[in-house]
């Protein structure tokens, strides 16, 4: 692996170590006291209606890539509002001392309760799980499951979070991913259109759809995500990312 990517790499850990064990997507809770400095900052009406509603149905944000000039118990962190707020984004940073609770973005079975294609996520839930897969949602129908907010539309899609520990095994998840595709043209409830990421051990996270590419040889790289950077990688440093 180039030096660039092995300090990158040793960056991310540092944080890691430093942040609790903080992931991409991983949800936080704030405390009273945070709620009550951030909404003391300086924001328009829009940002403080925002802030308002989340800290009083004390509601989560959700870890976004750090700054890499942050200090060690600092962490980046965002708010994506619903449409009734103009979709609005908030970004800002909290010490840890400001988290009173964490949680993984929810799983797929817990997304899909309660919709008509429920029957299709549970068979894809199951494929995963048979490859060791523990599929979780990020995005849009994450953010509707955990807020009880509208943040759907027609066209939104399934944004998948899904961990895996190797290039062999992400090649097995590709494979499901594919085929219920496939499959999903001739359902009569079919999933929304499946996007999402595959996240390796390091907490690096690639597109499913271009994952399949670089691995097809269709691209000679990839856009690859981790808490520190954003970054093009080849085959051969996915695979430094990989457990032997």
């Amino acid at each position: 692996m180039p030096l660039a990517l092995i300090n990158q790499a040793q960056s991310a850990i540092y944080f890691i170590s430093n942040a609790g064990h903080l992931q991409r997507q991983q949800l936080v809770w704030l405390t009273d006291t945070a709620w009550q400095s951030m909404q003391a900052r300086t924001w328009d009406a829009t940002a403080h209606a925002v802030l308002a509603h989340w800290r009083a149905q004390q509601l989560p944000v959700v870890v976004t890539r750090q700054r890499g000039d942050a200090a060690p118990d600092v962490v980046c962190v965002g708010l994506p509002a619903p449409s009734q707020w103009g979709k609005r984004k908030l970004a800002f940073s909290v010490s840890m001392s400001d988290i009173a609770n964490t949680s993984p973005c929810p799983t797929l079975a817990q997304v899909a309760d309660g919709h008509n294609w429920q029957v299709a996520a549970m068979a894809l839930n199951a494929a995963l799980t048979q490859r060791g897969v523990q599929a979780r949602v990020h995005g849009s129908f994450a953010w509707q499951q955990v807020t009880a907010l509208a943040y759907l539309h027609p066209h939104s899609d399934l944004d998948l979070h899904l961990p895996v520990t190797s290039l062999a095994q992400a090649s097995q998840v590709l494979d499901v991913l594919k085929q219920s595709s496939v499959s999903n043209l001739e359902t009569a409830v079919p999933l929304p259109r499946l996007d999402g990421e595959l996240i390796f051990p390091g907490g690096q996270a690639v597109a499913w759809r271009e994952l399949g590419q670089l691995l097809s040889g269709q691209v000679a790289q990839v856009l690859v995500k981790d808490l520190l950077t954003v970054r093009l990688v080849d085959l051969a440093d996915l695979r430094g990312l990989c457990k032997p």
